[in-house]
Order: structure tokens, then C-alpha cells, then sequence
């Protein structure tokens, strides 16, 4: 398994670039989207470049923090700082929203696969489809032309900025704009705003993050991408179009 690439400041040594503050690992590929480098890497929030931010639980019954990757530990182990640069914390990635980190040193990272402008989210009523009126079970539905970022919808990954309470997981795809998502009981109300696809990350190299069911994306630290004519150079085809983004520190 190959480690994850660390960004790091140095000094210049005497007679090389004496004093100056020398950046490395800043990224792995020159390729830029919208001026911003393909791929990731772990470390300090303070470089010059963005990095991957994780958030995660020290201690059982804790706050959640959110911080950045110091050191690859394993697969899906990493040595973490929160972002006050302090109390380092070794901790393993699992299948959680950060909001549902219950378990001490486990630790989420976020991919973001599409951004949708006006979304609305509107009561599912009773009835059909197998879903009842407990209003655990609301609609989202939007305009395909107000999507940025990767346009066909998948059921398991989760919503934000619906306005609704709970884990929002896309339960059913009834069309390219339409879902129906599961949510924490409640009176659904209608309502309208920007909406956010994403998911759990389960692996994350400097090029590539995985699903927890083994789906592989490229990503980088900029916003959802995907406008099916751009072209990577040297990429196969499914590689080319389509950046989701992780969250950056």
C-alpha cells in the first residue's frame, strides 16, 4: 500500500536556499482544474496549499473535531491533528456522517460528488410506492441544468442542505432529478435551497477516494466537476470528465 503524501514547510539548509521556507509534496499532479491541482495530500492547514481534512472523535462521548492528516497509519488509519495543531490522535475511517461519531478514534472524511442550486424537498404524502405517512421519507427534486458536478444520482449516498433532520440517504433514484430520501421521523416541509451529494469516504490515496461498496472516483479539494468535454491528458475516459471533490482544510 502506498502512503499517502504528507505536505510539509522546511527550512532551507546553509548554502541552499538558506532560510527559505521550501514547501513539499504540495500535490501530485501539475494538472489543474479551475485553478486547482488534481488530487490531494494530508498535512498542516497552514500550508500554502489546501489539504484533506478528516473530522473525528478523541474520546468516547467527545466533541467531534475536525483536523488534518499528519502520517498514514494504515488502509484506513491515519495520525491526525485537529485543527488547533494540538492533542494528536490516531484514528480509523468508518462509514459515518461526522455528526454520528459515537466510537472514540474513528474519524470521516467527506466527498462531495454534485452541488444543486434550488433544490426542493417536499413531503412524500401517504401511500405508494411502499412508503407510508410516518414522514421518514421525503422527496427531493430538482433542475438537471442546476447541477455542478457529477449528474446521475445514487442511491446510498446522503444529502445536505435539505432542511430535513437526520442522516438524508438517497433510498430510491426515480429519475436523473428526482430521489427519495430516508431522514429522521418529522412533518416535512416544503422548502428550497442548495443541496449537496456526498459520501463517506472509505479509502483515499493522492489521486483517488473510494465508496465503502469499492466505487472508485479522481477527486481534488475544488468544487464537484463534470462537464463531460474537458479531457485529462493520459486519462482513461471515466477518469476525464468527472472530479468529486474532499473536503480541504
Amino acid at each position: 500500500m502506498a502512503k499517502l503524501k504528507i505536505q510539509h514547510t522546511r527550512t532551507g539548509a546553509a548554502g541552499y536556499e538558506a532560510g527559505a521556507s521550501i514547501v513539499t509534496d504540495s500535490y501530485v499532479s501539475p494538472t489543474q482544474i479551475n485553478g486547482t491541482n488534481i488530487g490531494g495530500t494530508g498535512g498542516d492547514l497552514d500550508q500554502t496549499v489546501p489539504t484533506i481534512r478528516c473530522s473525528f472523535l478523541r474520546d468516547t462521548g467527545g466533541a467531534v473535531d475536525t483536523g488534518y492528516i499528519i502520517f498514514q497509519k494504515g488502509m484506513r488509519k491515519f495520525e491526525v491533528n485537529n485543527s488547533s495543531e494540538a492533542n494528536t490522535t490516531v484514528a480509523s475511517l468508518v462509514n459515518a456522517i461526522a455528526s454520528e461519531l459515537t466510537t472514540a478514534n474513528t474519524m470521516t472524511i467527506l466527498a462531495n460528488v454534485a452541488t444543486v442550486l434550488g433544490a426542493n424537498t417536499a413531503n412524500i404524502g401517504t401511500g405508494g410506492g411502499g412508503y407510508t405517512d410516518n414522514r421518514a421519507y421525503a422527496y427531493v427534486t430538482w433542475t438537471a441544468a442546476n447541477v455542478s458536478g457529477y449528474t446521475t444520482p445514487s442511491t446510498e449516498h446522503q444529502l445536505s442542505g435539505t432542511g430535513l433532520t437526520g442522516n438524508v440517504t438517497i433510498v430510491a433514484v426515480n429519475s436523473a432529478t428526482n430521489v427519495t430520501v430516508s431522514c429522521a421521523t418529522q412533518t416535512v416541509s416544503a422548502a428550497q435551497g442548495t443541496v449537496t451529494e456526498q459520501f463517506n469516504v472509505s479509502r483515499i490515496s493522492n489521486k483517488f477516494v473510494w465508496e465503502w461498496d469499492n466505487t472508485k472516483w479522481r477527486y481534488y479539494l475544488g468544487t464537484p466537476y463534470s462537464d463531460g468535454v474537458t479531457v485529462l491528458g493520459s486519462q482513461p475516459a471515466w477518469q476525464a470528465v468527472t472530479l468529486v471533490r474532499v473536503d480541504n482544510a
